[in-house]
């Protein structure tokens, strides 16, 4: 029997084994995270690590500019309500705003008021706000039980109608506004009974309507779970309901999300604030509006704050970067791994300024990535009409970014750019190289990721102008040039920008990219934190180094 069992396993030995069947990949290594031009928030981190001052990390970055001084007021949209109907109901556009502090509806945001407006909100209530039929209602609902905390609260004085609303440059608290403590009542006295305002008598206007909240406070959107400063108009756009925050850009600043990180040095939190100061007033002169996404500068409202960036915003207050006698295209992205972009590099746009130059600088973590993408899925996202057998880049920048990808196969050599291959397949940067290989089975498909074609806010390419007619606003933008020496031409800045538009459709006032997240400095948090990396997204520090 042993002879037997014997002669079986070397006969079983000796069959053929079948050889693994193996899958055609592409390795993608590359370095980086974002576009790469202008300032590298990598590198902006490491320097003020290294003791580089505030001018020293911007004349790195943005070589060629000078300093001055601007202000003005932002206006960012956050909500975007729409009707709903079904077979057997329709809702109007509606959207409810809460004021911790207390505050107002108004049909004009200071001066005279229409029929029924203001409608007044004590501290803790809400009040709706519907849009149908080309008019505008607002109406006081009930809100929370607030018992003694109204009636202690509801003492605070709401601003004047006829004093315009002008958000104060004072710096705002880095915690929540947290409401009074309930008044005791009297010795002997018994509490007053817990109460509930009753919902108030709606008012009509064909005007759209602004939310402003009492005391320099707040207005909270629980659609979005996020309070804001300054005033909340509501304007129509067809039949929505578009919601845009207007609040002075110091208040804007400190409710960004581009770097949410106490421990970074003050001299890189400065030189965050200036860029960012910078873009948003350049946006708002360009077009009247800036986006909420990093599509834009990512801003996340009053529960943002935290007083190492309101210190440098403080510190930083009106400071611009000024070229040619206007506001500098002040871009930025996470990571660069360590050489920075030039604009066509990074945007696809060629004869942009020279103090977006491609260079290298100092950076401890060039943050190196890889992925590997089936040549089957590469053939799929970029529509080749053969059998894919290789893709290779044949054109970079002075970075050495790639600029154009060749895909090679069976219908002959096709080439996209460099910006396309990023996009369509999800990548980190336009700085990487190619290689084929093969793998014993099929990795996951890439990302799927939207079209990512940035463009710089007021030149050319800039994707504003195809929103235009969408949703024209005839906002004026109150875009205030300051007359320090070297400050802004008022005329070339456009101070005041009328029939601007909504900058939704694209996601602003001319950055375009995608969402990635990634271990790098800063952080660009979105509604909710993506479960993948940010493409244009700074990071948290707490995560590792490396924004849009």
């Amino acid at each position: 029997m042993r002879r037997v069992l014997t002669a079986l396993v070397i006969a079983a030995t000796a069959l053929p084994v079948p050889a693994r069947a193996t899958v055609p990949v592409l390795v993608i290594d590359g370095r980086g995270f974002g576009h790469g031009v202008g300032m590298a928030q990598d590198g902006a981190f490491w320097m003020g690590r290294a003791g580089a001052s505030t001018d020293k990390i911007l004349a790195q970055f943005y070589p060629g500019t000078r300093p001055g001084r601007s202000r003005g007021t932002v206006r960012v949209p956050v909500l975007e309500a729409t009707p709903t109907r079904s077979r057997r109901t329709s809702v109007p556009a509606t959207a409810v705003v809460q004021f911790p502090n207390g505050g107002e509806i108004r049909d004009t945001p200071s001066g005279s008021q229409g029929a029924g407006f203001p409608v007044r909100v004590p501290p803790g209530g809400e009040a709706r706000i519907v849009f149908e039929q080309g008019r505008y209602r607002a109406e006081r609902t009930g809100g929370r039980s607030l018992g003694r905390l109204v009636l202690a609260a509801s003492r605070r004085q709401i601003p004047p109608i006829e004093t315009p609303p002008t958000p104060t440059t004072e710096p705002p608290p880095t915690a929540p506004p947290v409401p009074e403590d309930p008044v005791p009542a009297p010795p002997g006295e018994p509490a007053p009974p817990e109460a509930q305002p009753a919902p108030g008598p709606g008012a009509v206007s064909a005007r759209p309507l602004w939310a402003v909240p009492a005391d320099g406070g707040t207005v909270s959107l629980p659609a979005r779970q996020r309070r804001y400063r300054g005033m909340i108009e509501a304007t129509a756009a067809a039949a929505s309901l578009r919601l845009v925050n207007q609040l002075d850009v110091e208040q804007y600043l400190k409710g960004m999300g581009e770097v949410l990180d106490p421990s970074w040095p003050p001299a890189s939190l400065r030189a965050q604030a200036i860029a960012a100061r910078t873009y948003a007033l350049r946006a708002m002169a360009a077009s009247g509006e800036v986006c909420e996404t990093q599509r834009c500068q990512v801003y996340l409202g009053a529960q943002a704050e935290y007083g190492a960036m309101n210190k440098a915003v403080d510190a930083t207050a009106s400071q611009v970067l000024l070229f040619g006698g206007a506001l500098a295209s002040t871009v930025y992205s996470a990571n660069g791994g360590g050489f920075s972009a030039s604009p066509e590099e990074g945007f696809g746009t060629v004869g942009q300024p020279s103090y977006l130059r491609p260079a290298p600088y100092t950076t401890k973590d060039p943050l190196p990535w890889s992925l590997t993408v089936a040549l089957r899925d590469v053939r799929g996202r970029f529509g080749y009409p053969g059998q894919l057998t290789g893709a290779r880049v044949t054109r970079t920048g002075p970075s050495g970014r790639a600029l154009e990808v060749t895909l090679d196969g069976s219908a002959g050599p096709r080439t996209v750019s460099g910006i396309a291959f990023d996009a369509g397949l999800g990548l980190r940067s336009t700085l990487f190289s190619l290689r084929v290989d093969v793998g014993e089975a099929p990795p996951p498909p890439p990302p799927e990721e939207g079209v990512a074609v940035q463009a710089l806010p007021g030149d050319p390419g800039d994707p504003t102008a195809e929103v235009a007619a969408a949703h024209p606003t005839a906002v004026t933008a109150a875009a205030t040039v300051g007359t320090a020496p070297g400050s802004v031409d008022g005329v070339r800045l456009a101070a005041t920008v009328v029939a601007a538009w909504s900058l939704l459709a694209v996601g602003g006032a001319g950055l375009v990219l995608r969402t990635w997240w990634t271990p790098a400095i800063g952080a660009k948090a979105s509604d909710a934190t993506p479960a993948r990396p940010r493409r244009d997204g700074p990071a948290r520090r707490s995560e590792g180094p490396g924004s849009a």
